[in-house]
């Protein structure tokens, strides 16, 4: 239990930018479609596009690529 605990306390700046881009993406999905498989491909396409824009702006900035 201490190994599960101990993943669960480390959060960095890398875990939470992963969980705000996929959140987004699911909302951007679930208010532009009204389908289980074209929310599901856009959600996919969302995330691809947020993720791309995330490592651009991290690199931009002068941010570490080492993820």
């Amino acid at each position: 239990m201490s190994a599960l605990r101990s993943v669960l306390l480390e959060w960095d700046l890398n875990r939470i930018s992963r969980i705000l881009v996929a959140g987004l993406a699911v909302f951007f999905a679930r208010r532009v479609t009204d389908g289980f498989l074209t929310g599901l491909g856009a959600t996919l396409l969302f995330l691809f596009v947020l993720a791309v824009a995330w490592e651009a702006a991290k690199r931009i900035v002068g941010g570490s690529s080492d993820s």
